[in-house]
């Protein structure tokens, strides 16, 4: 059995998320030791309008973002994420999380899609190669939604404040870093 040597803590929604999640997954791709925890990282059930914050950061990456063929567009709303990361853990346990986690970012950033709603989710979660009625009783699913609501907060309560966010050797360092750093925290 291999151990994870590193764990990206990530949420749809962050652009600096869309960016760090192709970089390390092209390093799970290459068979390096790494691991992804969707992380709610607003944590209520509204619709928000983007943040100053989240404008700026599009805006900082938007040319990094593009030259790594990371589609980043300006949203013009921040849908809650929990019912997505509920997929994720569907798709997980189907193997076909590497795919759920591209369907989903490419559906927001590239495609302006609303994530926090279960039509559009299901949709994704099909074209991602999960099987519908899975998905729609897994959307369905109280207990589910407050298992993704519990790990975000286990997390929280062990240091997770924000992403993207790695932990490795028990200690977490900030998420978007280049390729090449990634590469060694993944192998120490």
């Amino acid at each position: 059995m291999v151990s994870i040597m590193l764990t990206l803590f990530h949420d749809f929604t962050s652009p600096a998320c869309a960016l760090a999640v192709a970089r390390v997954q092209r390093l799970a791709d290459e068979g390096l030791p790494v691991e992804f925890a969707g992380f709610e990282a607003v944590g209520i059930d509204l619709t928000l309008p983007p943040t100053l914050d989240v404008l700026a950061t599009v805006d900082g990456l938007t040319e990094q973002a593009a030259a790594e063929g990371i589609p980043l567009r300006r949203p013009t709303v921040l849908p809650p994420t929990a019912l997505a990361h509920v997929v994720g853990t569907v798709a997980d346990a189907a193997g076909l999380a590497a795919s759920w986690r591209r369907a989903c970012y490419a559906a927001f950033w590239r495609d302006g899609s609303d994530i926090g709603d279960r039509e559009v989710l299901a949709q994704l979660a099909v074209a991602a190669g999960l099987e519908a009625a899975q998905v729609i009783a897994a959307l369905s699913d109280r207990a589910l939604l407050a298992a993704v609501r519990h790990r975000t907060a286990t997390h929280r309560r062990k240091g997770v404040g924000g992403v993207p966010t790695i932990l490795t050797q028990r200690t977490l360092v900030p998420g978007l870093l280049p390729t090449s750093d990634l590469r060694a925290l993944a192998a120490l």
